[in-house]
This record gives C-alpha cells, structure tokens and sequence, in this order.
C-alpha cells in the first residue's frame, strides 16, 4: 500500500507542475463569462489587479507578523540599534522588490510565444502574474508566522 501511495504521489506531482503559465481558471471564467473579447481581456485584467493588492496586503500583514514577533535585539547583541524583527522585515521587503522583478521578467518571457502586436499577449502576463502570485502566497505563508498580536 505504501508503495502504490508513493507511485501515485511521483506521477501526481509532475502533472500538477506542468500547468502553463499562461493558463488559469481566471483566464477560462472571463472569456466563459463574457461573449465579448475586449470585456473578457478586461475582466482578467481585473482580476490581475485584485490578485496584486491582494498580495501586497498579504506582504503587509507579513511585515507587521515579523516585526511583531521578533521584538528582539537583531543577532541577541544589547548593542544592537535594531531589532531581528526590523532586520528580518527590511530583507524581507528587499526579497519582494526582486521577486516581483523576476515575475515581470518571467510573465514577458512566457508571453514571448507570442508576438508583442498578438490579441492575447497581455492576457498571457496578466494569467501568468496570477498564477505567480498564488505560488508567492503559498511561500509566504510557509514561513509560519503567527498572528500579529
């Protein structure tokens, strides 16, 4: 039994981690949603959007959960000016700034397939920005911060 667990798992994994990029149950609801391609390359770009401040309030909250439970002087030294939790939070800023560089970079190479003047150009960043920031979010919160109190 546990072997045919462990075969299951290995083929299971690999399919999971080939899912496109470009594609998503976002994209597939607003072109289901909306007969007419203009309102369907908006509605995803909306929804790009919301996933965007939906990570930034989730970087937010992640800032205020370090800070709040590393109160402590960075490397346990008394002489330290500054907390683990303001050094903890600065590189972890820092991290987001060059994540998000290479979503960018990752999302126009994926789209690239494409050519720049194709309809569905953009609709390949905006889905793959999506799927990216989904990913990011899991990542986040298996840094297992508890709540801020």
């Amino acid at each position: 039994m546990k072997k045919v667990l462990i075969l299951m798992v290995a083929l299971i994994v690999p399919v999971i981690a080939r899912a496109e990029l470009s594609s998503g149950p976002e994209r597939d609801s607003c072109f289901k949603q909306n007969e007419d391609i203009p309102a369907a390359y908006n509605c995803l770009s909306a929804k790009k959007d919301a996933s965007n401040k939906a990570l930034d309030a989730l970087i937010t909250d992640t800032v205020k959960r370090i800070k709040a439970n590393n109160i402590g002087p960075f490397n346990g030294k008394e002489t330290s000016k500054e907390t683990s939790g303001e050094v903890y939070s600065r590189r972890f800023l820092d991290a987001q700034k060059t994540w998000r560089d290479y979503r960018t970079q990752l999302c126009l190479s994926v789209a690239t397939e494409l050519d720049e003047d194709a309809y569905d150009y953009q609709s390949y960043i905006d889905q793959c920005q999506i799927n990216l920031n989904k990913n990011h979010s899991a990542e986040i919160a298996q840094m297992g911060l508890p709540p801020a109190n």
